[in-house]
């Protein structure tokens, strides 16, 4: 940690910006950006998006479902976990989730539910073990 500040959270900054470089390409302005990332760099990409407008997808893989499993942002856990912001992030940006564990995503799913979302806005793809491909 440097300044009050961890790596994590430089990282949300990052990819924040770049996406922000990306809109400054006259020939991108207007064109459905989308994000892809895995593990807890896709955290890292779902906290940007909250950040960020103008976001059409995020493709997150293998993301943990708790902060107590990473990444690391202060005193985060004081107020949200991963699935609240995801259910922030799933209600402006489609979000699909692949090689996760459906366990744990019960409150985006009932945000999801009770919001009324399309079926393709939050979607779980299950990890599929090695003896049932």
């Amino acid at each position: 940690m440097l300044l009050g500040q961890t790596l994590d959270g430089m990282r949300v900054w990052d990819i924040r910006r770049a996406l922000q470089a990306l809109r400054s390409f006259r020939s991108l302005q207007g064109v459905p950006l989308s994000a892809e990332a895995h593990h807890e760099l896709a955290v890292d990409a779902l906290y940007a998006s909250l950040f960020e407008t103008g976001i059409a997808a995020l493709d997150l893989r293998q993301m943990p479902v708790s902060h107590r499993e990473g990444p690391d942002y202060l005193n985060v856990l004081r107020v949200l976990d991963i699935p609240q912001a995801m259910a922030m992030a799933a209600e402006r940006s489609q979000v699909r989730l692949f090689e996760t564990d459906s366990n744990g995503w019960d409150y985006t799913v009932a945000v999801a539910q009770c919001l009324g979302w399309n079926e393709k806005q939050f979607v779980i793809e299950p990890h599929l073990s090695t003896t049932s491909r």
